[in-house]
């Protein structure tokens, strides 16, 4: 699809990228015809942005407006999503010409979108840079939304739970979230939903389509993937803190859910960092990272 007709949509995703600063690495200053959003997700450093230099660090996120200055100093290892696009003629687009703000996110999906968008760029199935438009489109709406106050961003898990409005599966859910390193039963859960097994059964396959323990297990994948990607944990560490036993009772739903291990998923993650993602084929990135001491770019 012409880049035209994306725009009259709203939003044109160029390009999306996962990188490491190392700590004393910089991006240096400059400005682009773009709008760029930057997510910090761990470690800290100090932003640039227009006239202002801030201080930023992990669960942060920056958009930059097109034609505005800006660059980075990272003091220690820090890891971002950054993707860069363009915005039609429209209330997004005012929107984010008059927002300053830098929130804390509190809706730990952004990342998960953004990742999404990473996917579908590498992908390039059918339809993909409009699903990234639409995913794109989500996380800028939810930064307007949080305002300079700092209000939180409506988070997609609880927009998701409040959906059903179930009390038993509310109950249940928080049981889940917040011991999910346990070794967690049915008959337990069931007690802290106040019911019993056979209705807490009837209320997952009613609420979510699956088994109680099944929700458990795939909820202790998805958090597996997140300490996958934003932490330096072992995977000993990984399974331990989602509740698996063993690495090997971790490794066996892993692969049954993901299709491959916990190990080969880690590499085929790492090996996508630092690597350009175009999901405008058009667009050209040129804007690189400068080592401390060096005077080339990398």
């Amino acid at each position: 699809m012409p880049q035209r007709s994306i725009l009259k949509t709203g939003v044109d995703v160029l390009w999306i990228a996962r990188y490491d600063y190392q700590a004393g690495w910089s991006l240096r200053l400059h400005h682009h015809d773009y709008f760029q959003l930057i997510l910090f997700l761990d470690g800290k450093g100090v932003f640039t942005i227009g006239d202002r230099t801030l201080p930023i660090a992990g669960g942060e996120l920056c958009v930059i407006r097109a034609g505005e200055t800006h660059g980075l100093r990272a003091n220690s290892l820090m890891r971002t999503l950054d993707v860069k696009f363009r915005v039609g003629k429209g209330v997004l687009e005012r929107g984010l010409r008059s927002a300053t703000h830098v929130p804390r996110l509190k809706d730990s999906g952004i990342a998960a979108r953004l990742e999404r968008i990473r996917v579908e760029g590498e992908q390039k199935q059918p339809y993909y840079r409009e699903l990234c438009s639409a995913l794109l489109s989500e996380i800028l709406f939810l930064y307007l939304r949080q305002g300079p106050a700092g209000a939180p961003a409506e988070s997609t898990t609880a927009a998701t739970d409040a959906q059903h409005q179930d009390p038993v599966i509310d109950r249940a859910l928080l049981c889940i979230r917040s011991r999910l390193c346990e070794q967690l039963t049915v008959r337990e859960i069931a007690r802290v939903a106040g019911c019993t097994e056979r209705t807490l059964r009837q209320h997952f396959q009613s609420s979510v389509g699956m088994a109680p323990l099944a929700f458990l297990q795939r909820h202790r994948v998805m958090r597996a993937k997140d300490l996958i990607r934003y932490s330096d944990y072992t995977l000993k560490e990984v399974a331990e803190q989602v509740g698996f036993q063993t690495v090997h009772h971790f490794t066996r739903h892993f692969t049954a859910a993901e299709g491959r291990s916990p190990a080969a998923w880690r590499r085929e993650y790492l090996e996508g960092i630092r690597r350009d993602v175009y999901i405008n084929p058009r667009f050209e990135n040129r804007i690189l990272t400068v080592p401390p001491e060096s005077s080339s770019l990398v």
